[in-house]
């Protein structure tokens, strides 16, 4: 069995929090509909004071997702032990073979 992961996805939220209640709950109601878990508010960037929100929902990742995960741990698995290698034949050429 594969070990899968939750992914994250988000959208920005284009709806708007002022006027009617019905308005708003109907609003937010057809994007629970499409799967939409919850709301957060991010900023517009980092030195804007404008709020935007964005829904989020989870999901395992595809097969696709998971080849690249794994593709990439691989790689860093094999750099790390390049790393460790090059780090042991310094130590050896500095200390010899004793």
């Amino acid at each position: 069995m594969t070990n899968r992961i939750q992914v994250k996805e988000t959208k920005r939220y284009w709806g708007d929090f002022e006027g009617p209640l019905e308005s708003i709950i109907s609003s937010l109601q057809s994007e629970l509909d499409e799967g939409w878990e919850g709301i957060e508010e991010g900023w517009e960037s980092a030195y804007s004071t404008n709020k935007e929100y964005y829904l989020y929902s989870h999901r395992l990742e595809t097969d696709l997702e998971y080849a690249n995960r794994m593709k990439e741990l691989e790689k860093k698995k094999a750099q790390a032990k390049k790393q460790r290698r090059e780090e042991y034949e310094k130590l050896k050429k500095e200390f010899g073979n004793t």
